[in-house]
């Protein structure tokens, strides 16, 4: 694959997106929906750049542990590639993007995003346009760690989930 400046590489961690939150198991297992990122990129989307996705956990946010988040640290540090999207649950993104912050690689684009809803089973579903626009902030963002949601694009530390009005900001 190389260090294509077309590759995106994706790292899991659960949360809602990939409808690992106790809310959804229910929905998940009667429709038999898969909504892993694999399945949403090489069945719906068939993007104009290379990916990979690589699953570090499959977890709530509100369950992540240290280990899962070094697994996530050591996984970015390792990757040949510069351009990594890390989709993680609401909850905590927050915690862990300023936790990889903080011993990110030179060079490396890390944007964080999720959902509110499923990327499989429901229309009103968040979780597509949040990946789509994360990857296309790609190209215009300085190496760092960021957060996407919602259409914005935030630091790690500048960013709150409103759980009233179903969005951060």
């Amino acid at each position: 694959m190389g260090m294509s400046k077309n590759h995106v590489h994706i790292l899991t961690m659960g949360g809602t997106i990939e409808f690992f939150d106790p809310d959804y198991d229910v929905i998940r297992d009667l429709m038999k929906l898969d909504s892993s990122i694999e399945h949403y990129f090489s069945s719906i989307i068939k993007p104009h750049f290379t990916w990979n996705v690589e699953l570090i956990t499959q977890k709530d946010s509100r369950d992540l542990q240290l280990e899962d988040r070094m697994k996530l640290q050591t996984t970015i540090e390792q990757s040949p590639h510069d351009r990594i999207l890390v989709t993680h649950g609401t909850f905590t993104m927050a915690e862990t993007a300023q936790f990889i912050e903080k011993s990110l690689p030179e060079g490396k684009t890390v944007v964080f995003t999720g959902s509110m809803i499923p990327i499989a089973g429901f229309t009103s579903s968040d979780a597509g346009f949040n990946i789509g626009f994360a990857i296309a902030s790609m190209d215009s963002l300085r190496p760092g760690v960021y957060l996407s949601m919602n259409g914005g694009v935030f630091s790690s530390d500048e960013v709150s989930k409103n759980r009233d009005l179903f969005r951060f900001e």
